[in-house]
């Protein structure tokens, strides 16, 4: 499902984005929260200006994942975004892509269908696709989250995958 905010994009910028963590919860256009049962635990996926916070509750805390044009200036940032960075039971790995106008438009759409499983946010702006889309699943004791942060004026594509053992 797509929601379709009617808000202004905090984020326009690809080369904008870095990452940060634990920080607390920017406000939160649009969210979807997954539980793990049995397992205790949950994710919470979450849209904020074009951008995501993904958050991770267990028994034993809270671990918080922020992709954004704000994230830069968290004390613990990385900026711009690492194509890849571990910390302790975290992985991320990035992947950005300036593609040809059909190509971006071919891939939009296929995104924009990602189905049920999918968190997906279409925002105003220059350009069709302007668009942010997570999803997560738990497997084998471990929370795995994708994303997607399409930027139609620039014809980009930062897709993200990241890696969450509790």
């Amino acid at each position: 499902m797509i929601y379709h905010l009617d808000c202004t994009p905090a984020d326009v910028s690809a080369e904008a984005l870095g990452v940060s963590w634990n920080g607390d919860l920017p406000e939160v256009l649009v969210d979807k929260l997954i539980d793990a049962s049995p397992h205790p635990s949950t994710c919470q996926l979450a849209v904020i200006g074009s951008s995501h916070v993904v958050t991770v509750e267990t028994p034993e805390g809270r671990f918080r994942e922020e992709i954004s044009c704000h994230a830069p200036q968290a004390e613990d940032a990385r900026w711009p975004l690492p194509d890849s960075i571990t910390r302790e039971n975290y992985l991320l790995q990035t992947n950005v892509a300036v593609l040809s106008e059909e190509d971006f438009a071919r891939a939009a759409e296929e995104i924009a269908a990602g189905g049920d499983d999918w968190l997906i946010a279409s925002f105003p702006g220059a350009g069709d696709h302007h668009l942010t889309a997570l999803t997560a699943e738990f497997l084998e004791d471990v929370w795995e989250w994708f994303s997607y942060h399409l930027y139609p004026d620039e014809r980009t594509i930062v897709s993200t995958r990241s890696i969450y053992k509790p």
